[in-house]
């Protein structure tokens, strides 16, 4: 591509250039102002807020560009146009329907108009594809960025307001496709054809950018395989525990008896009848068998939910430390209160409100 001016062109696409950009910037100086006066601000104020809306874009795309002196400061029919528009809201107060929509439509023209504009001026200076679309980008937001910063709001292209950057993206990609094809004029015209429509398509239609703060898919995915191992984890204990040695269930299963047995007689010695203890007893032990795979839950701390809940990052490195050899697993826990007698009775004794209460 060679690298040309602007005024080097065709002078059909010259033409559309440069009455692309006249339209544009009285335009948005009348919005401007028009904001101006809406916000009560003086004279000053209408020319500030008109030239930020009509040339700041223009600004912002040649100074990136870094060829020449900006067109606004070289070419002062730029500054004129603008400054009639803040003049015209100044003695004219646009409002009412008629206006909003006035001011909606405009705003979708002279946008689009001027990505296409911005990715021509681009395409003239041979910059590369990406670059070109930030021209046409920047040439079509940047005013109204700028403007929407000066007046304390925060800029309308950053919420969940009506696309214009889409909008001037596809304008900007319809503009470089037309000159790859060879057809750049009529690139210029389809350009902000496409991104017009597409933003009265956000106008009417609603259609908005969604911004949803807590979207994070890599910490959703990252969550999930985190349950999906922690039912593994599940899984493996419980065959683990089916394939302990007969003789370990045995002893675990006599010193259950043994301690359900001084159970008994301390209740006998408090009064209650022995048969009445000793049915109570048999019910816990046959409740306590078929329950007896979840007897490590008991004891394991509950910590699954919060474990998965709040994925994040980990500054401090705590969470990545490895756990202790010496820290005892919770078959390993149960086994050592079974081997004391005191602990088991203790362990009993838990299991047999739990036992009652869930009956009752």
């Amino acid at each position: 591509m060679t690298t040309m001016s602007v005024v080097e062109m065709d002078p059909l696409i010259e033409s559309l250039y440069y009455w692309s950009d006249i339209i544009g910037v009285l335009l948005m100086g009348m919005i401007g102002g028009t904001m101006a006066r809406q916000r009560g601000y003086d004279i000053v104020g209408f020319f500030f807020i008109a030239m930020f809306s009509s040339l700041g874009g223009g600004m912002i795309r040649d100074v990136l560009i870094n060829r020449g002196t900006v067109a606004a400061m070289s070419q002062p029919e730029y500054l004129y146009l603008a400054f009639t528009g803040a003049i015209i809201a100044r003695f004219v107060y646009f409002k009412g329907k008629t206006w909003d929509y006035v001011q909606s439509h405009g705003d979708a023209v002279v946008s689009a108009l001027w990505a296409s504009t911005g990715a021509l001026k681009a395409i003239a200076y041979g910059l590369p594809l990406i670059p070109c679309i930030m021209m046409g980008v920047f040439t079509a937001t940047g005013g109204s960025m700028i403007r929407d910063i000066a007046m304390g709001r925060e800029p309308a292209v950053f919420g969940d307001n009506t696309p214009t950057v889409i909008p001037a993206v596809a304008c900007a990609l319809v503009v470089l496709g037309a000159d790859s094809a060879g057809y750049l004029a009529w690139g210029i015209i389809l350009g902000p054809i496409v991104s017009f429509v597409m933003t009265m398509l956000g106008i009417w239609a609603g259609w908005r950018v969604p911004a949803r703060q807590e979207w994070a898919p890599v910490n959703d995915t990252a969550a999930y395989v985190m349950v999906m191992a922690r039912k593994a984890e599940s899984k493996g204990r419980a065959v683990g525990r089916r394939l302990e040695p007969t003789k370990l269930r045995s002893w675990r299963h006599n010193q259950m008896e043994k301690a359900l047995q001084r159970r008994i007689e301390r209740e006998v010695r408090a009064g209650k009848r022995r048969a009445e203890a000793a049915l109570d007893a048999n019910e816990f032990l046959d409740s306590f068998n078929e329950e007896v795979a979840e007897m490590s839950e008991m004891i394991e701390p509950a910590t699954a939910e919060t474990e998965t809940s709040d994925f994040g990052v980990d500054l401090s490195g705590d969470s990545y430390e490895t756990p202790s050899a010496d820290e005892p697993s919770p078959r390993e826990l149960l086994d050592r209160i079974l081997a004391d007698d005191q602990l088991t009775d203790e362990l009993v004794e838990r299991l047999m409100r739990r036992y009652e209460k869930r009956d009752d």
